[in-house]
């Protein structure tokens, strides 16, 4: 995937979005779908896609603090590529190994335009990796709003973007995948996600989830 030429403006964003994320800790917010009274956190539930994945949703109600923790990810830089990442659930993942939101090659309800979004629960292989690599793409006029792309799935001509769809295939949860088709304005609306930080020092966190700070784990 050879990324499509972007003004250097747009490029030197996602850069410093990429350097100043990587090694923290994120919530993704869905823009589209949040209200001034309620955000709509992507987070990663205790339910199995099948043995091997988990499902990821967003939730539709007030965050409980379990969903506070579910919805917390961290952000893993990849070597040679500067405005990509991977995400690891900081709730599923331990020392040993990290569990990677990815887009695997399993389609969504109408399969020439969705592919689903799942989390990986066993020891990431080759293409496990390939699949969770994400590209930032700064939100124009938005300082804190980001797009996620695909690096497996796009080319030059299309990005496929996640998105937080209107699908909710499970109760108060909408369904997450990603954009096949090419994206309308629609689709660039639900596909925006206001990034939170999580800052230990405000939040109770225990010893055991404080996996990502291990200066033993690769970054």
């Amino acid at each position: 995937f050879e990324p499509s030429a972007r003004d250097e403006k747009s490029h030197e964003m996602a850069v410093a979005m990429v350097r100043e994320m990587v090694g923290k800790q994120i919530r993704l917010v869905s823009v589209h779908w949040s209200d001034p009274e309620r955000d709509e956190y992507l987070y990663t539930p205790n339910i199995e896609h099948s043995d091997k994945r988990r499902v990821v949703v967003s939730w539709m109600n007030e965050p409980t603090e379990d969903i506070l923790s579910k919805s917390r990810y961290m952000v893993e830089s990849i070597e040679g590529e500067e405005d990509q990442i991977r995400l690891a659930s900081v709730k599923w993942s331990n020392l040993e190994r990290y569990e990677y939101l990815y887009s695997p090659e399993i389609d969504g309800p109408t399969p020439k335009e969705l592919r689903r979004m799942l989390s990986w629960k066993d020891e990431p292989t080759e293409d496990i990796l390939s699949k969770s690599r994400y590209m930032v793409e700064p939100v124009p006029g938005q300082e804190d709003e980001i797009r996620l792309v695909s690096v497996h799935w796009s080319d030059p001509e299309r990005y496929e973007y996640l998105i937080t769809s209107r699908h909710t295939s499970r109760l108060y949860r909408r369904d997450i995948y990603s954009w096949k088709g090419e994206p309308t304005n629609d689709i660039l609306s639900k596909s925006r996600y206001r990034v939170e930080f999580v800052h230990s020092s405000k939040e109770e966190e225990t010893e055991e989830e404080n996996w990502w700070e291990t200066e033993s784990v690769p970054r």
